[in-house]
C-alpha cells in the first residue's frame, strides 16, 4: 500500500501533510551521528509550529538539529517510512511484529522487576516473557539466571533482579534487536524579550510575537 501511494504520488511530498495519504510517517536522520528519529506527522506538525518551522517538505530540517545530546548537528535528511517499517536506531533489518513481540516481553520483565520487593514472580506472564525474550537473545544462560532468581520466595537485597535484567537488555543490543537508550537533548527556549526566532520555543504565557497571551481568548 505504501509503495503504491508513493507511486501515485510521484516524487517526494510537497506537504508534510501529504503522508496521511500514503500512511507514512517521518523519519529525521542526522548526517554527522546517524541518529534516527521517528516522528508521526503530526506530532512533528506541532513540535514544527512551536519552535516557528515549515511544514513544506523540502523545509522541514530547516531549524531542526539532531535532538541525540551532545550532537545537535543541523545536517539532517528526512525521509517518509511507512507504518511497518524498520525501528529506528537498530543495526538491523527487524520487523515491526517483532520488534512489537519483545517490547510486550521487555515491559512485562520491567513491570515485574519494579514490583518484585524481594517476592517471587515466577508468574505465568514473566515465564512467556522469559521465552520470547529466548527466542531472540539466544543465550539461555541469561534468561535461565532470571528465571532462578525470580522464583526465589525470599531474595535477599544482593540477589536482585535489576542486573539479570540489564544482562538481557545488553545482549538484545548487541544482537540488534533492541536500539540502545539515547538520552534526548530538550528544545530550547527563547529566554529574552521579543519575537522568538526559528528554532526556539516561546516562553510560557507569550506567544511567538514576543507578547503576553491573554487566557480569555483561548
Amino acid at each position: 500500500m505504501f509503495y503504491r501511494m508513493c507511486r501515485l504520488m510521484v516524487g517526494q511530498p510537497k506537504q508534510l501533510s501529504d503522508l496521511r495519504k500514503i500512511e507514512a510517517d517521518v523519519r529525521i536522520t542526522c548526517r554527522r551521528c546517524g541518529f534516527e528519529d521517528d516522528w508521526t506527522p503530526d506530532a512533528l506538525a506541532k513540535h514544527l509550529f512551536e519552535i516557528g518551522g515549515s511544514t513544506v517538505w523540502t523545509e522541514i530540517t530547516r531549524h531542526l538539529h539532531c535532538r541525540r545530546f551532545g550532537c545537535g548537528s543541523r545536517e539532517l535528511r528526512v525521509l517518509a517510512v511507512p507504518y511497518a517499517r524498520r525501528p529506528a536506531n537498530i543495526p538491523r533489518q527487524v520487523g515491526k511484529l517483532d520488534a512489537q513481540l519483545l517490547g510486550t516481553a521487555m515491559r512485562i520483565l520491567e513491570h515485574a522487576v519494579a514490583h518484585a520487593r524481594g517476592q517471587s514472580i515466577a508468574t505465568l506472564e514473566v515465564r512467556l516473557a522469559l521465552l520470547v525474550v529466548h527466542r531472540y537473545a539466544r543465550n539461555g544462560d541469561v534468561v535461565r539466571r532470571f528465571w532462578t532468581l525470580a522464583s526465589k520466595p525470599n531474595r535477599s537485597v544482593s540477589e536482585g533482579l535489576t542486573e539479570p535484567l540489564r544482562c538481557i537488555s545488553k545482549r538484545l543490543e548487541q544482537l540488534g534487536w533492541v536500539a540502545p537508550p539515547v538520552l534526548l537533548a530538550r528544545t530550547p527556549t527563547w529566554p529574552w524579550q521579543g519575537p522568538v526566532p526559528p528554532g526556539w520555543k516561546a516562553p510560557t504565557g507569550r506567544d511567538r510575537s514576543g507578547q503576553p497571551i491573554d487566557p480569555d481568548a483561548q
